[in-house]
């Protein structure tokens, strides 16, 4: 026999969790609907009307004349598009959007383990032909891909990936003016280990610290997720209120995460803790969470339709 959920206490972290996101300021209204379109609305084709965002968004504190300024500045930033039908506008992620979300995604949802060949990456951007605008944009985006900077125009990340750099260098039109190489440290001996260069390079102290914070957060809530426990009869809309938090919270410190290899992280590394804790309650609300989208959610098509098998993959 299985043991009740204790409800009780989760409708307390349920609103806990809430008031927490009412007390941020308005301007975090746009992170949070960028989101709630990567958790809720690509895995149901992509697009929703505004009236369905509107309705979506109410439970969290954000009314309708910030959510319509909210998603006229994502549309301003190239984030949002929209099509407009008679009196209703539906919305989608941009093409741009909609790659930055699938990266996102295979970060957020899947956390692949990182081997290492003990080989760096390393990418120098400061060669002759790059303007400072395109320098400064690199910068920016290697960071979200997790590099480090090791010295003024140069990167480096110990396990990553190619194919992300050449489609950033294409997509700003660099692919013939940077230098990327595989390098490993030749002379074990003297210098910095690969270990303190990790140190030195990524701002692992800090990324602990927003760990911590997020265990002390949610570890109370999975008290009330034990793996024999069942959630029926839990309300739908405050799953998705937790879902789309939880996801929200972990999202905005997980893409500052370089995703180093294991062998190169402190010991007892507060990301792997924050990643159970996240996978725990988030494969236990998500299905009656999804009764509240498809109750809520329209797009031109009509009523959300459930959500396919790839995205019912994540977090296994």
């Amino acid at each position: 026999m299985t043991n009740p959920v204790n409800k009780t206490e989760f409708k307390a972290c349920s609103r806990s969790i809430l008031n927490a996101l009412r007390k941020q300021p308005p301007s975090r209204a746009p992170s949070f609907i960028s989101t709630v379109f990567g958790d809720s609305v690509e895995p149901h084709g992509g697009e929703i009307s505004l009236g369905s965002l509107i309705n979506l968004l109410a439970p969290f504190g954000i009314n309708e004349r910030l959510v319509r300024t909210s998603v006229y500045r994502l549309s301003q930033d190239n984030w949002l598009t929209y099509e407009k039908i008679g009196r209703r506008s539906y919305y989608r992620l941009t093409s741009q959007a909609s790659v930055s979300v699938k990266q996102a995604e295979s970060r957020i949802y899947y956390f692949p383990e990182k081997t290492w060949n003990n080989e760096w990456c390393l990418v120098f951007t400061g060669t002759a032909g790059t303007t400072a605008e395109q320098r400064t944009e690199l910068r920016k985006r290697l960071t979200w891909l997790g590099f480090g900077m090791i010295a003024p125009n140069v990167y480096g990340h110990p396990a990553a990936t190619l194919q992300p750099i050449w489609e950033l260098c294409e997509e700003l039109g660099v692919s013939d003016k940077i230098v990327v190489m595989r390098a490993h440290n030749f002379d074990q001996q003297h210098g910095l280990s690969s270990a303190e260069m990790v140190r030195q390079c990524f701002k692992l102290d800090e990324l602990e610290k927003l760990y911590q914070t997020f265990i002390k957060r949610y570890q109370r809530l999975t008290a009330c997720l034990t793996a024999d426990d069942q959630l029926s009869g839990a309300n739908p809309e405050h799953c998705f209120i937790i879902r789309s938090i939880l996801i929200h919270h972990y999202r905005r410190i997980l893409l500052r995460d370089p995703l180093l290899p294991t062998t190169l992280l402190p010991e007892q590394w507060a990301g792997l803790k924050a990643h159970d804790i996240c996978a725990t309650i988030y494969r236990a609300i998500s299905p009656i969470a999804e009764q509240h989208i498809l109750n809520v959610c329209e797009n031109q098509i009509g009523g959300f339709k459930p959500m396919s098998e790839s995205y019912r993959k994540r977090f296994t």
